[in-house]
């Protein structure tokens, strides 16, 4: 996948455009996400996406795919978009990137969304899980 991004990046004359960073340790990250115009991140895979709580930590907005457990995670603190539908990922990137108050606001309702991750918070979710959970079992409902 790597190699066919990079060698549409060559089709397209983009090479100068696109910086592919490859690993970057821990102690890095903070100053990326600072710079950042937002983060793009459309996955499959959720809800507790350990980036979305690190851009908003350092007030950078998020784009992350419209899925069940994300679209829960993020609420209004992202622009949601189709992971499927690369018109959908596009259109979210120009919404961020031409729309300074868009990214403003979600910059704002990613820390006040991250300051609701209390230990209470995490107890009270648990909680609802292990009754779920429980209930799922006594009732011989496993889906």
């Amino acid at each position: 996948m790597f190699r066919s991004v990079q060698e549409a990046m060559r089709r397209l004359g983009l090479e100068e455009r696109v910086l592919s960073l490859g690993y970057v340790p821990d102690g890095d990250m903070s100053a990326l996400y600072a710079g950042a115009v937002a983060l793009i991140m459309p996955t499959f895979f959720g809800p507790t996406n350990i980036p979305v709580l690190e851009a908003w930590s350092f007030g950078c907005p998020v784009l992350t795919s419209d899925i069940r457990g994300i679209r829960e995670q993020v609420g209004d603190a992202a622009v949601l978009v189709d992971p499927r539908s690369v018109e959908s990922i596009a259109d979210g990137i120009r919404r961020l990137w031409t729309d300074e108050g868009l990214r403003a606001a979600l910059a704002e309702r990613g820390r006040r969304r991250l300051q609701s991750y209390t230990p209470a918070d995490f107890r009270a979710r648990l909680a609802d899980i292990l009754d779920e959970a429980k209930a799922r079992i006594g009732s011989g409902k496993r889906g």
